[in-house]
């Protein structure tokens, strides 16, 4: 059962410093009173996943997880913890789950997400779209299985949605 997207509070001081991106907080499986999942990916799933506001910053977040050069997911905590065969395969099981569910998503979700997410790491808005538009890193968010026709699916929806957020923003500017 899915549990509902958590809503990022936009009444945020604008004055606070910008932070960098920083990874959710890892507690052992079956500590501070919290049972113990069946597998490590729903152990990450329950205590990181779920702290992130939505499934495209999930995706961007297990993304950066992943080794360029040799497609391995590692994490500083649960690798020396659990084993960097068992933390990768893990990791893998969870960015496939969220690359699922976001190919059955619609397009003003991808929006509603881009909007969320660009809120949540604090950034400006104007200069994430540019980046995004100009380095298109959101092409090495997919995982390594992914079907070649979902990962265009997926980026089409995403440079869709960096217009439309564009255009929202030009428009409210503009007022």
């Amino acid at each position: 059962m899915r549990t509902p997207e958590k809503q990022f509070d936009s009444r945020t001081s604008a004055a606070a410093p910008s932070p960098e991106f920083l990874p959710p907080a890892i507690s052992p499986p079956g500590q501070a009173g919290e049972p113990c999942p069946d597998n490590l990916a729903d152990h990450i799933s329950h205590t990181v996943l779920e702290t992130l506001p939505n499934d495209l910053t999930r995706m961007i977040y297990l993304a950066s997880l992943r080794d360029c050069n040799s497609g391995l997911y590692l994490h500083p905590e649960l690798s020396q913890q659990r084993g960097v065969h068992a933390t990768d395969a893990a990791l893998r099981q969870c960015h496939e789950q969220v690359f699922r569910r976001l190919m059955s998503t619609r397009l003003a979700e991808y929006v509603n997400q881009l909007h969320e997410y660009i809120r949540y790491t604090r950034g400006e808005i104007l200069t994430t779209l540019k980046t995004w538009k100009s380095l298109q890193a959101y092409r090495a968010t997919v995982p390594v299985s992914a079907l070649a026709t979902s990962a265009e699916l997926y980026f089409i929806n995403l440079e869709i949605a960096l217009e439309v957020v564009g255009k929202e923003t030009a428009r409210t500017e503009q007022s």
